[in-house]
C-alpha cells in the first residue's frame, strides 16, 4: 500500500509532455489471448511470456492487462523481471525460464516464484546446495540442442531430484525449433520425444503440476501433444509469425506515436541527413520527428520507412539518426509542429506496422518489438 502511494505521488511530481508515447491495447491483448484459448484442446491453459520487456510492450503494463486473467502463470525470462513484477505489486505466479545463477535461486525471497533448470549440471548443483524447498520446472532437450535434459539422462535426473526434498518438480517444459516451418516434420519428431518424455516424468511424479510447450506456432500442434499448458509469446501481441496461424483474427497491440518537432523546404539538389544519402529532386517540404535509432527506429529504415500523418504514409528520407528522422511531408496542406505522427502502426496493412518494417529490415517482428526501449513512456489504452 505505502509502495503504491509513492508511485502514484512519484508520478503526480515528475508529470510532463513525453516526446514518444507507445500505446498498449489491453483490449487487443485479452482478445488474443482469446483467440488462443479457443483453438487449443479442452484442459490446456495459457500461460502468457512476458519476457525482453514483454516482447517491447513493457513487463509491468502487459503483466497489469493480464491481473484478472486465469492464467497458470507468467513465463519471464529472469530473476531480476520477477524482482520488478513483485516491486509493482503483481501477484501472479511467476516462470522464470531463462538461465538463474544459483546463488539468486538459494537467496531467493519471492513468493509464487518457480524456476527453470536448463541442464543436469545446474541441477546438481542446486541439489547440493540448496537449503529449502525449491520448486524448478525442468526443460527437456527434444532437439533444440540450445539447454535441457536429453532422453537418456532422465533415469539420473528423476533419481537426483526424488532423492533431494528441497527440490519440488513443478514442471517440465520444452521449445520447438522449428514450428513455423511449413515442413512439419522436425517438430512431428520433436513432439514424439517430448510425449515420451512427459509419459516417464508423469510415471517418476504422479503430482506434476505442469507439462508446458512452446512457441506460439506450437499452438497448431496442440491436439498431438501431451501438455497441459502452452506457452503464448509474440501471438499475444497480435503477430502472426508463421503461415498456419495467418488466418486469426490476431490484432496488434502496439502502437508508437511521436510528433513534429521541425519544418522546412529544401530546394532541389539539397541533401538531407548524414553523408547525404538522400538528394532532392524536386522542391520539398520536410519535416523531423524526435525518434531514432535510440528510441527503437531501425537505421535500416534509411530512405525506406514511412511514418503516418494524418493517415497519409510519408517517406522517410535520409538517415536515420541516433534521435531524429526526417520525412517528405509534401502531400500534407499546412502542416503544423506538433502534429502526431504515428511512427510504428498497429494497423498490419500500414506501411509501418511491425511485420512491414521487419520486411523492410529483412528482420523478424520479434527483432523490431524488443528494440523499443524500456525507457520510452507506455501507456494503457
Amino acid at each position: 500500500m505505502i509502495r503504491a502511494l509513492f508511485r502514484f505521488l512519484r508520478k503526480i511530481k515528475f508529470q510532463y509532455t513525453a516526446l514518444v508515447e507507445v500505446r498498449i491495447f489491453r483490449d487487443r491483448i485479452l482478445h488474443n489471448l482469446g483467440v488462443f484459448q479457443y483453438m487449443l484442446p479442452s484442459g490446456v491453459r495459457i500461460a502468457p511470456v512476458l519476457k525482453s520487456n514483454a516482447y517491447g510492450h513493457g513487463l509491468v503494463q502487459v503483466a497489469e492487462c493480464l491481473r484478472d486473467v486465469d492464467i497458470p502463470f507468467l513465463a519471464v525470462d529472469s530473476y531480476y523481471e520477477a524482482l520488478v513484477l513483485r516491486n509493482e505489486g503483481i501477484k501472479t505466479p511467476l516462470v522464470v525460464i531463462g538461465y538463474t545463477v544459483k546463488e539468486n535461486i538459494f537467496q531467493n525471497k519471492l513468493k509464487d516464484i518457480s524456476f527453470t533448470v536448463i541442464s543436469k549440471e545446474e541441477l546438481s548443483d542446486i541439489a547440493h546446495g540448496i537449503s529449502s524447498p525449491c520448486r524448478i520446472h525442468l526443460k527437456i532437450d527434444t532437439g533444440m540442442h540450445r539447454q535441457g535434459i536429453c532422453l537418456e539422462d532422465c533415469g539420473e535426473v528423476i533419481s537426483l531430484i526424488q532423492k533431494n526434498r528441497n527440490i519440488i518438480l513443478e514442471g517440465i517444459c520444452t521449445h520447438f525449433a522449428d514450428a513455423d516451418n511449413e515442413d512439419t516434420e522436425y517438430t512431428q519428431i520433436q513432439i514424439h520425444v517430448w510425449n515420451i518424455m512427459a509419459k516417464t516424468f508423469r510415471h517418476a511424479f504422479p503430482f506434476i503440476q505442469f507439462l508446458h510447450v512452446a512457441a506460439t506456432c506450437g499452438s497448431s500442434f496442440s491436439k498431438s501433444i501431451d501438455a497441459n499448458v502452452m506457452r503464448l509469446g509474440i501471438g499475444l501481441y497480435g503477430i502472426a509469425p508463421c503461415a498456419a496461424l495467418k488466418s486469426l483474427s490476431l490484432q496488434s497491440a502496439l502502437e508508437m506515436r511521436s510528433l513534429i518537432s521541425s519544418i522546412k523546404k529544401i530546394e532541389r539538389g539539397d541533401m538531407v541527413g548524414y553523408n547525404g544519402t538522400y538528394t532532392a529532386d524536386t522542391a520539398l517540404y520536410i519535416a523531423t520527428v524526435p525518434v531514432g535509432y535510440f528510441e527503437g527506429v531501425d537505421r535500416r529504415l534509411s530512405n525506406k520507412g514511412y511514418v503516418i500523418v494524418r493517415g497519409i504514409a510519408c517517406p522517410m528520407i535520409g538517415r536515420v539518426s541516433m534521435n531524429i528522422i526526417t520525412v517528405d511531408v509534401s502531400v500534407i496542406a499546412d502542416i503544423k509542429i506538433g502534429e502526431r505522427v504515428v511512427v510504428i502502426s498497429s494497423d498490419t496493412e500500414e506501411k509501418n506496422s511491425v511485420e512491414n518494417i521487419a520486411d523492410l529490415c529483412e528482420t523478424i517482428p520479434y527483432e523490431i518489438l524488443v528494440h523499443i526501449p524500456a525507457s520510452l513512456r507506455r501507456v494503457v489504452m
